[in-house]
């Protein structure tokens, strides 16, 4: 399968050795270009991780591609009910055949701000609603944040903050749901703005905490001003009676939030 999009082409990946070594590779990439203590920003795949997507009969891993060279990549999850549970702490009140679970997304550091992780986004989805699912969910390190705020971009909305149960670390869950008619009426009077601040790496653990309170009480992260570099925080329509904020100041910011 091949879609022209743009300058790129759009592929879906088989199992054979070329396809395997190029996502290896961007990977290596990608994670070279990090610091150290960067590192943990992506999941570091194994060839087994990528050789098992590419083999898996409820798994899409689509490649955009500049001539012969990968420059960004993304897995589609599609799981049947008899599958063993992706994300199991997350959406539990959907079956696994109405769920499409998002993979991260990786972009080759030279091609960044060509939009590719918004272009991953839509052909997943498009996907996706095409084999009848309800809804689209992944889960991003709270480290992570363009990747969350691109997600965002796009239509996702935080529902959940909170800690992955294999290995405690700070996660960020969305949701989209994939027939526009599920979407809850929002609050405009009950918004809530949250400033991502001028260092936005920086700030992740405050803004980790925070985002976290406002999940708990009832609230979803649905926007981001650009302009003021905020997300934007609604209360679900069946929770703002009993929502109570969290007490902590907000600061404001024009700045535009990092993108890595």
């Amino acid at each position: 399968m091949t879609i022209q999009q743009s300058e790129l082409m759009l592929k879906k990946l088989e199992m054979n050795t070329t396809d395997l070594r190029s996502l290896l590779d961007l990977q290596d990439k990608i994670i070279a270009g990090f610091k150290p203590d960067e590192q943990h920003f992506i999941l570091h795949r194994t060839i087994d991780d990528f050789s098992n997507a590419l083999k898996s009969n409820h798994m899409y891993v689509f490649g955009l591609y500049d001539g012969e060279r990968l420059v960004s990549q993304s897995i589609l999850s599609l799981p049947n009910d008899d599958d063993t549970r992706e994300i199991p702490e997350y959406a539990a009140e959907y079956k696994n055949s109405e769920l499409a679970v998002f993979k991260a997304v990786l972009v080759d550091p030279e091609y960044r701000g060509r939009g590719l992780m918004k272009q991953m986004l839509r052909i997943r989805e498009e996907v996706a609603a095409q084999h009848g699912r309800k809804i689209a969910i992944t889960q991003i390190a709270a480290d992570n944040p363009a990747s969350w705020v691109n997600a965002i971009q796009y239509g996702m909305r935080i529902t959940k903050v909170g800690y992955d149960p294999e290995d405690n670390a700070k996660v960020i869950y969305l949701q989209k749901h994939l027939d526009n008619k599920k979407i809850q009426p929002l609050e405009e009077k009950k918004a809530y703005r949250l400033s991502l601040g001028s260092d936005v790496h920086k700030n992740v653990p405050a803004l980790f905490n925070k985002m976290m309170s406002l999940s708990e009480s009832g609230m979803i992260g649905t926007t981001w001003d650009k302009q003021n570099n905020q997300i934007i925080w609604y209360p679900q329509s069946n929770t703002h009676h009993h929502a109570r904020l969290p007490k902590f100041n907000i600061s404001t910011s024009s700045k535009a939030a990092h993108q890595i």
